[in-house]
């Protein structure tokens, strides 16, 4: 039986040898329920084929990365509609006679956030990397306007009324401690059953680095005085960050 079970083992690592690991990317690291993900497989082996193949007089186009540079990559976008803990991959497959294989990427999406006035900051880690992930709802009031012919317009959801901007944080934090804001976006949220010329909410999402100096050693509480732009109303729980 022991005999069995290395030989086994042995073939399993004779496969695995040969296999060129790819890695996968998501560009929301923690995201909520009907937030899209965009899952992204660096496949610039095919340009290399393609142009190997059909020679140098062609036009290789490539589509716009995760981070909205052009790329090589193959991408999906997944939208999750229950809040759990995922694993996606590995991925195996063949290709010109090579065999390639993803590494496995765990995901955990969060529930929905509830439809009120509120600003949410949490910190998560993808791929070693640490994030502020910083959200605000601010409820809109309508914009509708009669016409004088009897029609009307507006803006489904309402708008987010003048004045009032969204939070957020200042990149330098304290000494050995920064933020790098890489990505932010803003839409309009309707709860659920809502009508026609119901308002609804501005939500922004705003997703920072946190990007620790070599000499940096401890950790650091967010407070107040790290943010521009608060609500008169919040509730942030004690968010520490350590290297």
């Amino acid at each position: 039986m022991k005999n069995i079970t290395f030989l086994l083992l042995f073939f399993c690592s004779l496969n695995t040898i040969g296999q060129k690991k790819l890695k996968i990317e998501i560009d929301n690291p923690e995201p909520r329920v009907g937030q899209s993900v965009t899952f992204s497989i660096n496949v610039d082996f095919l340009t290399d084929y393609f142009k190997k193949e059909l020679g140098k007089n062609i036009d290789l186009t490539r589509s716009s990365s995760i981070f909205g540079m052009q790329s090589d990559n193959f991408e999906r976008v997944i939208i999750f509609e229950k809040a759990k803990k995922y694993e996606v991959g590995p991925f195996d497959f063949e290709f010109n006679g090579k065999k390639y294989t993803t590494e496995i990427i765990k995901v955990k999406v969060l529930p929905k956030l509830p439809m009120e006035n509120g600003l949410w900051l949490r910190t998560t880690e993808s791929d070693g990397q640490q994030y502020l992930i910083l959200e605000q709802l601010i409820s809109n009031e309508s914009n509708k306007t009669d016409n004088e012919n009897g029609g009307y317009s507006h803006t489904i959801g309402g708008v987010k009324p003048e004045g009032k901007e969204f939070a957020e944080l200042n990149e330098e934090l304290t000494k050995g401690v920064e933020l790098s804001n890489y990505s932010s976006a803003t839409n309009t949220l309707k709860p659920e059953g809502a009508g026609l010329f119901d308002t609804g909410f501005s939500y922004s999402i705003k997703k920072y680095k946190i990007k620790f100096e070599e000499n940096f050693n401890g950790e650091y509480i967010i407070t107040e005085t790290d943010f521009k732009n608060l609500p008169e109303k919040f509730d942030i729980r004690k968010i520490e960050l350590k290297k």
